[in-house]
């Protein structure tokens, strides 16, 4: 009885890390090659718009910045990028923070997206009483985590219908 449990639980935990590598090495295998991406984000109280970009890996984002009634800001997490939009000016002043704390002028901001996941950017120069809540979101794909957790729950499905169709009317031995 106790042999019959453990190749159950044996076949379980190998259809898991069946499941998670298929998972993986379709998100892997299936990824677009990088490409340039031309984006305009407007600024206005208390919102970008767009409030998500999605892109994949190797990407080149070229971000326009515009802003619709004051100045708003743009830090980009975690890609040292940090701006300053005037009201109805497509040129803004941009600075990386861990190089110069000085703007300089420009009309375009490119960006490698070189790492996967989840980016915060929200507005770095106070505009009124929600400016704590003006923030988007840049994803950056392929998101290997939810591909291998999708792949694992298909092989914990399958696995837990082939010890139940083994033992019979709803797993009772």
């Amino acid at each position: 009885m106790n042999r019959i449990k453990a190749s159950g639980f044996a076949v379980l935990g190998l259809l898991l890390a069946v499941g998670a590598g298929a998972g993986f090495l379709a998100v892997r295998y299936g990824v677009a090659p990088p490409q340039d991406r031309y984006v305009t984000i407007t600024a206005h109280k208390y919102a970008y718009d767009p409030p998500v970009l999605k892109v994949n890996k190797g990407d080149r984002i070229h971000i326009s910045l515009a802003a619709n009634d004051v100045t708003h800001g743009f830090f980009l997490e975690g890609y040292d990028v940090d701006a300053q939009i005037p009201p109805g000016d497509f040129n803004f002043r941009l600075r990386h923070p861990s190089v110069s704390k000085e703007y300089a002028s420009t009309d375009e901001v490119v960006v490698v997206a070189n790492r996967t996941g989840k980016f915060r950017y929200r507005c770095s120069n106070t505009c009124g009483y929600m400016h704590p809540f003006m923030q988007g979101e840049l994803i950056v794909s392929p998101n290997y985590l939810f591909s291998s957790s999708v792949g694992m729950s298909l092989g914990l499905c399958i696995g837990m219908l082939w010890i139940f169709r083994r033992n019979g009317h709803g797993g009772k031995s």
